[in-house]
């Protein structure tokens, strides 16, 4: 990888302020002015692309080694997300059944319950002795704290777009600029038009 000269940076900074000072000192009031000031312009376009390509020089080594290291450490840890999901599911699926077989379970003690105190309140109603009714055992709810932490979070899916209200909504800017590109001049609420801007050649 190239390093950078500390000569070549003073180099650069020293044609920077040059073109700068050459630029705040420009008035303008007359075509010629105008002439002059499109030439100094060209000069800090062509001074911008050189110093940009001196960035690349440093930065593309850099940046192609960091992809080619964020790639390989992608690839080792893939295996080990998939694993995770797979054995996260399982777990998940587990406690959502052991939940449903939790909760028919309070069902029908619930039921049984009820048809018990049924038939105590018809032996009451004949004059009958009636004891206390028997409580039975309910089952114990899942514990929510165990080696498996297990955290609530919210999510959302769209069901109907067109009930979703403005201020949820993003305008796709980018779709919008291409489009005009493309030629397209009316979109409804929005206004196209054309403004000025300098192009140094």
């Amino acid at each position: 990888m190239p390093k950078i000269k500390k000569q070549e940076l003073v180099e650069i900074e020293n044609s920077n302020n040059d073109i700068a000072i050459q630029a705040v000192n420009q008035w303008i009031v007359s075509q010629a002015d105008v002439d002059k000031a499109n030439i100094i312009l060209r000069n800090i376009a062509k001074q911008m692309k050189a110093i940009e390509k001196k960035r690349k020089r440093f930065t593309q080594p850099l940046n192609q080694s960091l992809r080619e290291i964020n790639s390989t450490f992608k690839e080792l840890v893939k295996p080990l997300e998939i694993a995770k999901d797979i054995l996260t599911q399982k777990v998940m699926d587990w406690r959502d059944a052991e939940k449903q077989k939790r909760q028919a379970e309070q069902e029908r003690i619930e039921k049984e319950e009820a048809r018990r105190r049924k038939i105590q309140e018809a032996h009451k109603e004949k004059g009958h002795e009636v004891s206390e009714p028997i409580v039975m055992a309910k089952p114990k709810p899942l514990k929510e704290t165990d080696t498996t932490h297990i955290r609530k979070v919210w999510k959302f899916e769209i069901i109907e777009m067109a009930k979703i209200p403005r201020e949820y909504l993003m305008v796709n800017k980018s779709f919008i600029r291409e489009a005009i590109r493309d030629g397209v001049r009316i979109i409804p609420g929005i206004r196209i038009y054309q403004e000025e801007t300098m192009v140094i050649k």
